[in-house]
């Protein structure tokens, strides 16, 4: 029977950022996976960064996102120095455009975010726009963010990989989760079907839930509800000679990311769809139509590629972070919605710190997993 002092579900950014944090606080970790590991949301993806706050915020998700922000730097050159392999992590900047009057007014209350958080931003006139962007369309208008950052998430995902193996993390891929034993207060086994071995039994001190999208499934088999769900976003990659510009491009919800070796990410959309991972031509065309109105260049090229990815969406638009109550042992990262690869850094750390019985960083309790009802906490 395999032991772990910490045995992790689900291979996605989440999962294996708290996996890596255990290990690298001396934890005997396993990381269990039902298809391949970094393969779902975490890879179907961006890799966008927003900046966070520089001064003291009171909002648990301005929190969230400021130790974010404050990790990312380390885990990068961290992950560079132990596995060899660059994330491209960059502090490229935001651009932020509107097209129309909707939008316009979009930034303004933006500016009265940013101005709150202490984040610096430029307000672009045409002349600065297009030199930032010189094919950017003459109907926008635009503030830039030097703070904003972005990395790749594929690399990020490989380096992650690459250090759970150099740090001795045992990586279950291609293993199912089938149900769970407990006693009393406790989970006590947790039983798996691996495609290559078959049936077996996993003993963990702990067990952290991290399917992402799936987490509520398995959380149902503990008799505990909680409402994550799956949310589809599509996505485009386009492929230029080289990068037809270095910063992230936000309108609204939708983006274009550029990569080092001259692709460009274009999304992306919300759509409640259930466990649907296939692209729309509709929506495909709505992306391309977007991507051209932003950037006519795009009209002379073709996506090389779609794809589409589940988020895994909140009731709240909150995390769930924390206990699995009634379980002591049993606890809970899922429910991240668009910024899982965002918030894996300070979500593993605030996990395990969580889980090693310390005080964390920021608070947990607007995170906790009951916290529609009167469970213990």
């Amino acid at each position: 029977m395999d032991r772990f002092e910490l045995l992790v579900l689900g291979g996605g950014v989440v999962g294996m950022s708290i996996a890596l944090e255990g290990a690298r606080r001396g934890l005997q970790v396993g990381l269990v996976e039902r298809g391949l590991i970094g393969r779902e949301a975490s890879w179907a993806g961006a890799g966008i960064l927003p900046a966070g706050a520089t001064v003291r915020v009171d909002d648990p998700i301005e929190q969230l996102r400021q130790l974010s922000d404050k990790l990312h730097s380390d885990w990068a050159t961290w992950l560079m120095d132990l596995t060899g392999i660059d994330n491209e992590y960059r502090r490229s900047g935001g651009l932020y455009l509107a097209m129309t009057p909707a939008e316009r007014a979009t930034l303004r209350a933006n500016q009265l975010w940013w101005d709150e958080l202490g984040i610096d931003y430029e307000k672009l006139d045409q002349q600065s726009l297009r030199t930032k962007v010189p094919w950017v369309s003459d109907k926008a208008e635009g503030y830039f963010v030097p703070a904003d950052a972005k990395l790749r998430n594929p690399r990020h995902l490989a380096a992650l990989r690459k250090a759970c193996e150099l740090l001795s993390v045992r990586v279950l891929e291609g293993t199912e989760v089938i149900g769970f034993d407990g006693q009393s207060n406790r989970i006590s086994h947790v039983k798996v079907n691996g495609q290559d071995d078959g049936c077996r039994v996993l003993t963990a001190e702990r067990v952290c839930v991290a399917t992402g999208a799936w987490s509520s499934l398995l959380t149902k088999e503990l008799g505990i509800e909680t409402q994550i769900y799956p949310v589809r976003g599509q996505m485009l990659l386009y492929r230029f000679d080289r990068p037809p510009f270095s910063m992230v491009i936000n309108e609204g919800h939708r983006y274009l990311v550029p990569r080092e070796d001259g692709h460009v990410l274009v999304g992306s959309c919300e759509e409640e769809v259930g466990f649907d991972r296939s692209t729309s031509s509709e929506m495909i065309e709505q992306l391309r139509r977007w991507a051209s109105d932003v950037i006519p260049e795009f009209q002379k090229h073709e996506p090389v590629q779609a794809w589409a990815g589940l988020r895994p969406g909140s009731i709240d638009a909150f995390p769930y972070l924390g206990t699995l109550y009634p379980y002591e042992n049993a606890f809970l990262a899922a429910g991240h919605f668009r910024h899982g690869l965002h918030w894996s850094t300070a979500t593993a750390q605030l996990m395990i710190e969580h889980m090693l019985g310390e005080t964390t960083e920021i608070s947990l309790e607007p995170f906790r997993v009951q916290r529609g009802n009167t469970l213990p906490r």
